[in-house]
């Protein structure tokens, strides 16, 4: 039989092999290298069927359809926001914080400012990781130029909420400067060049009660100030005239578009909106007024064996508060950036709690600067006249009571002038709660009166967290304490004793009324602020006209001793133990 030509391609079977064998024909012999050539191209031939082909080809058809519809899906359908992230790593919006508006008091010198400083914040995300929070601990200790230890008592305070929290508003310049040239070696730390808070009160502490402080924007105040523009990042005011005008004293925040390379460096400003300064406040206090009585306070306070005190000055006129001293004070400069943890401590464990604004937030028994209120209000009851006269002996008895004068042997005749100059009880027990044959005021008109020169209610001065004191009533000690009311009660009352509470600041407004001719004036600490170069004046709020008329204002006017210190101890402890049944079965007030 012929052999077939071996340049023929064979047919194959269905496992792909060759149904005429080669075996016996001798390529090598016949034709030599060209044979071997062709008995390569017959096998490749052989191996590249048409079913694979098709399978080759759908595959690579799936392939490509899949690679095209995948571009479609960025190119078309998310382009733009593709486009967007591109173009964010490629431009950084920044936000440009307004400088915070200076404080000054009446005359001008200048008690709250900014300048310049760097400030120290770190990444929250990277405090999650025990590596890098042990790198951040030790990088904080290296630039604030505290332990170790310290560094870990103020990060594991922070609240964590945040992506970026502040550690420090006042980082020193060498320290700044090596964060900023080798910021790879601060991983999760970054400095920020800006201002911080700075308190000129020259050695006054008691200007930081009335200043307070700032700090970061904490999560309770962001929720209510979001809409107004704040960022988690906002210094704002905490405490004092810092807080109650923040709206005003932060300004209008700017912001810039900055083009920046792969590595985050600025290379050019692509648009930018200046922020606008906060308003000056010009205040009404008189700083030098108020360092003369803290130093004065610092002389006697320990000979009269208290802890604290306070003082206010007002003008009658306007209601402009002159000074305003809560003793003792604290440096509100202690609270830029994260105040040390052991100086915080010694602030509230202090017992004569100096962060207590106690001229505004205190209540007090009123003691007998209440006398002046009593006798304007019997004045105009009708009850007394400027020519009333008592016999003041030493006191008043009801069966086995025995309610006394501070004085011993009592004051001798006494009209309202006098008792009101010496602060004769005996006199203010009688118009108050009658005695005998003499009718007295009685609780209720008392309280009217009381209220209507402002007591038991917050005058509105522009200082945040005032209280509003506390008038009695009998409806009131009858359900609170169980117990009805006694004449001992309407006795202790009408001298400013018992349950009446004050603050300081309301003992001052009221005692302006009657300097004033009879105007309740709300106090105020700010005068005025400058904005955008124009000038705002506060205007003078009156609370109440008239609350007594002339001639009762005028009779209750007298050189009031009721303030001494030799005074009040004297009546307190007089009026402390009273507490047996009278002659009527009533009760003189219990222990105070």
């Amino acid at each position: 039989m012929k052999p077939q030509s071996p340049f023929l391609i064979q047919p194959m079977d269905a496992l792909g092999e060759i149904k005429t064998p080669m075996e016996d024909f001798d390529f090598e012999d016949a034709i030599g290298d060209d044979a071997r050539q062709i008995r390569q191209a017959s096998f490749l031939g052989s191996s590249i069927t048409s079913r694979r082909t098709m399978i080759g080809g759908v595959i690579a058809i799936l392939i490509l359809g899949l690679f095209v519809t995948r571009a479609a899906y960025l190119q078309i359908l998310n382009g733009s926001y593709f486009f967007g992230l591109a173009e964010g790593n490629r431009i950084q919006n920044e936000r440009i914080v307004a400088d915070r508006g200076l404080i000054m008091d009446r005359s001008g010198q200048i008690i709250a400012r900014n300048v310049p400083a760097f400030s120290l914040w770190v990444d929250t995300d990277k405090l999650e990781d025990d590596e890098n929070y042990l790198s951040i601990v030790q990088s904080t200790s290296e630039l604030l130029g505290i332990t170790e230890n310290e560094a870990h008592d103020i990060l594991i305070e922070l609240d964590d909420d945040k992506p970026e929290l502040l550690l420090s508003q006042d980082v020193e310049f060498d320290s700044a400067m090596r964060v900023l040239a080798s910021q790879e070696n601060y991983p999760g730390l970054r400095i920020e060049a800006g201002n911080r808070r700075l308190f000129d009160v020259n050695g006054t502490k008691t200007l930081s009660s009335l200043l307070g402080y700032v700090g970061v924007i904490n999560k309770e105040e962001y929720e209510i100030r979001r809409k107004q523009g704040y960022s988690q990042r906002d210094i704002v005011g905490k405490a004092g005239i810092e807080r109650e005008y923040q709206d005003l004293l932060r300004g209008y925040p700017g912001e810039r578009s900055v083009e920046v390379d792969a590595i985050g460096r600025e290379q050019s400003i692509l648009e930018q909106r200046d922020a606008v300064g906060g308003a000056n406040l010009t205040l009404h206090i008189d700083t030098e007024l108020q360092a003369f009585i803290e130093i004065k306070l610092d002389e006697i306070i320990d000979k009269i064996g208290v802890k604290n005190a306070s003082v206010v000055v007002m003008d009658p006129r306007d209601g402009g508060v002159r000074a305003l001293v809560s003793y003792p004070g604290f440096d509100s400069n202690i609270f830029s950036g994260v105040i040390d943890a052991d100086e915080y401590l010694a602030l509230i464990e202090n017992p004569a709690a100096p962060l207590f604004t106690r001229a505004v937030s205190g209540q007090f028994p009123s003691g007998s600067t209440f006398k002046p209120i009593v006798a304007a209000a019997a004045i105009d009851a009708g009850i007394i006249d400027e020519r009333t006269t008592i016999i003041s002996n030493g006191g008043i008895r009801i069966g086995q009571f025995y309610f006394p004068d501070w004085k011993a042997g009592g004051h001798g005749v006494t009209n309202v002038r006098k008792a009101i100059a010496e602060s004769v009880n005996t006199f203010f027990y009688m118009i108050g709660g009658g005695f005998k044959e003499f009718d007295g005021l009685g609780l209720e008109a008392m309280m009217s009166s009381a209220s209507q020169f402002g007591l038991g209610q917050a005058l509105g001065i522009d200082l945040p967290g005032e209280a509003s004191g506390f008038l009695p009533s009998v409806e009131w000690k009858n359900r609170v304490k169980n117990e009805p009311w006694y004449i001992g009660d309407t006795y202790h009352a009408s001298i400013g004793q018992g349950d009446i509470l004050v603050t300081p600041l309301q003992v001052a407004a009221f005692t302006s009324a009657f300097a004033n001719g009879g105007i309740m004036y709300k106090p105020q600490i700010v005068d005025g602020y400058e904005s955008q170069g124009k000038y705002h004046d506060t205007t003078p709020v009156v609370i109440s006209e008239q609350p007594a008329s002339a001639e009762a204002r005028d009779c209750s006017k007298g050189i009031a001793r009721c303030g001494t210190y030799r005074v009040c101890k004297t009546t307190c402890k007089f009026t402390g133990k009273l507490g047996r049944k009278d002659r009527d079965g009533a009760m003189a007030h219990g222990e105070r």
